[in-house]
């Protein structure tokens, strides 16, 4: 009589068990499926993100053509030097000191 309600005990702690197990997998299931859901939902976003990109950067090319540069600065009164106003410099002088040679041949 002892040993069949051992048995017993046995058997619906097994079952127990298999149950904590098997809910235990559907938990894992889902949560698996959120995260899958998660992640497609930010390669999207990525996708969206990496066109905008693409997008913003032909709309740079084509705003920094020299065409479009050169338009612009004459909309804006700008004009070439006259032949007189262009200053030269000479090759001797080494590149560090470029700018204070252009400096000093405009003043």
């Amino acid at each position: 009589m002892r040993a069949q309600s051992i048995d017993k005990f046995r058997i619906i702690c097994l079952m127990i068990a298999v149950a904590i197990i098997f809910i235990a997998l559907i938990g894992i299931n889902a949560y698996s499926a959120k995260l899958q859901f998660e992640i497609n939902t930010l390669n999207k976003q990525i996708q969206e993100h990496q066109r905008n990109i693409q997008n913003l950067e032909v709309k740079i090319k084509s705003a920094s053509n020299i065409n479009n540069l050169e338009q612009k600065a004459l909309d804006l009164g700008l004009v070439y030097p006259d032949f007189d106003a262009i200053k030269y410099l000479e090759k001797t002088e080494p590149i560090e000191e470029f700018a204070l040679a252009l400096k000093e041949a405009i003043y």
